[in-house]
């Protein structure tokens, strides 16, 4: 019965574009070629196709409908079914279809087949649909996004649709991001090649609304639940809750990145990490570590750089990550060469009042510091030389602080760069400093753009996703939780 039903649809599905085609091309020899507008006949032919798949998908949709009086879920017997008219939406635009609906005891929540066994999210969206919607808000603003899908031509939604079911997602994901994580790390494989691993964090300060800062243009009192809170429970308190800086209007987010490199330091690849604002930056640090073991695990003759700026946070969460390597992995640590060599610059013109001349001093300095194997050595004595001649108080009081900056990380092995270099291990954080701006700069920074904790986080995990190449796993694993097996009930 359902494939005769299907037959007769097809039949009527290919007649109706078989004439819009037929239509088109007698309309297109019926036009002088220096007159045709190729804008709009592709826009035509487009519309064409677009409804070609709506109706294949509708069809799709109805397949995946259930008449049985009963269905099992999960152990469970749902009945009562009753059929009721629903709207869902594909890439190629939106449709309505009558479905079976399910309750337990004939009251309280109904349950649709066919958005169960197709993996429809938040009870409209198809798995395709989803996933160009979380990848379109990873990529730049809603009202952005809904433009730009509109000119595409496929996926066209709103842009407070396009905002809210990012966020719904994002929801379901955090509740069981442990989960979804161990999957994505376990189906991953390090770059075939790589010899050094770097693993690098680092800070990013992102514009904030919420918690205890208002957000601009809002009406004092609080503002309704958002829905995602509604469905799937509050999100995580955000940093003002517990940085006694209630009202700032940013915070720092934090950024960490996995990168991979040859034995000849060519960059393979980087698993990306970024978290919104947080006390310490504790689950992203986790999160990185986690990536770590699995590499480790993954090739136990892979060895580990350690790299950062010089905040201590990331050096306690780095030492310690190092300190629980399995025996025999080598590993050391590397604060940021060019991180290092600000410092000379700064100490030099404290010392040589010629921009130049400082600049000078500084490039001997740093050459020092990069090539010589007692470079740190070097550094330091040749900056204590200077502070013990200066002349000024406050000079000597600035070169004071970049010694006992340089010595801390020398005295922790952090300086050691010709020999980082010859065991091929890289010296910079390049990759590091590219994530914050290409995670949160050039994403999060317009003109005028606040977050929450949750709608910063969004973005994150879905931008994080895409630059790891990871997307297609992360959706995959988003949409089984929008999914389960459905049986006829025997």
């Amino acid at each position: 019965m359902g494939h005769d039903k299907s037959q007769d649809v097809a039949v009527r599905l290919v007649g109706r574009i078989s004439r819009r085609v037929e239509e088109f091309l007698m309309d297109l020899g019926e036009i002088e070629p220096n007159e045709l507008d190729g804008l709009e006949l592709e826009r035509v032919a487009s519309s064409i196709v677009n409804e070609l798949g709506l109706g294949l998908m509708k069809e799709v949709f109805r397949r995946a409908d259930e008449e049985a009086p009963e269905v099992m879920v999960d152990g469970q017997r749902w009945g009562n079914r009753q059929a009721s008219n629903g709207s869902y939406t594909v890439k190629f635009g939106t449709f309505k279809l009558k479905r079976g609906g399910y309750q337990q005891g004939g009251r309280g929540k109904v349950l649709f087949p066919l958005e169960l066994r197709l993996g429809v999210v938040e009870g409209r969206y198809s798995p395709a649909m989803a996933r160009l919607m979380a990848w379109t808000i990873a990529e730049m603003p809603a009202e952005r996004g809904a433009a730009y899908l509109d000119e595409v031509g496929l996926g066209a939604v709103s842009s407070s649709t396009l905002h809210r079911i990012p966020l719904d997602m994002s929801a379901v994901y955090e509740q069981d991001r442990a989960e979804i994580e161990a999957v994505v790390r376990g189906e991953w494989r390090a770059p075939a090649g790589t010899h050094t691993v770097q693993v690098g964090m680092d800070g990013v300060m992102v514009p904030m609304d919420g918690e205890h800062a208002k957000p601009r243009g809002r009406k004092t009192g609080l503002p309704d639940v958002p829905r995602h809170e509604r469905h799937y429970g509050p999100a995580p308190v955000g940093p003002a809750d517990s940085d006694d800086k209630d009202g700032r209007a940013y915070h720092e987010a934090s950024v960490g990145t996995l990168s991979c490199f040859d034995a000849d330091l060519n960059h393979l690849g980087t698993v990306y990490s970024a978290r919104m604002p947080e006390y310490r930056k504790q689950a992203l640090a986790e999160g990185l570590e986690a990536e770590l073991s699995a590499v480790v695990e993954q090739d136990a003759g892979v060895q580990i750089a350690f790299a950062s700026d010089g905040a201590q946070t990331h050096w306690e969460h780095l030492e310690g990550m190092q300190q629980r390597l399995p025996e025999g992995v080598a590993s050391r640590q590397l604060l940021d060469f060019c991180h290092g060599s600000k410092y000379l610059f700064d100490a030099a013109k404290q010392v040589e009042a010629d921009e130049g001349n400082a600049q000078a001093l500084a490039g001997g300095w740093r050459s020092k510091l990069r090539h010589r194997k007692d470079g740190a050595q070097i550094v330091v004595r040749a900056l204590r030389y200077q502070r013990d001649n200066a002349k000024r108080e406050a000079v000597r009081d600035e070169l004071d602080t970049i010694i006992d900056f340089l010595s801390d990380h020398h005295h922790n092995g952090r300086l050691e760069y010709k020999q980082a270099a010859n065991d091929a291990f890289p010296i910079g954080t390049g990759t590091t400093e590219a994530a914050a701006k290409t995670m949160v700069g050039v994403r999060m920074k317009r003109a005028g753009a606040r977050y929450d904790n949750h709608g910063g986080q969004t973005i994150l995990t879905f931008r994080t996703a895409v630059l790891s190449a990871r997307f297609d796993i992360t959706m995959r694993e988003i949409i089984k939780r929008y999914s389960a097996d459905v049986r006829a009930a025997a």
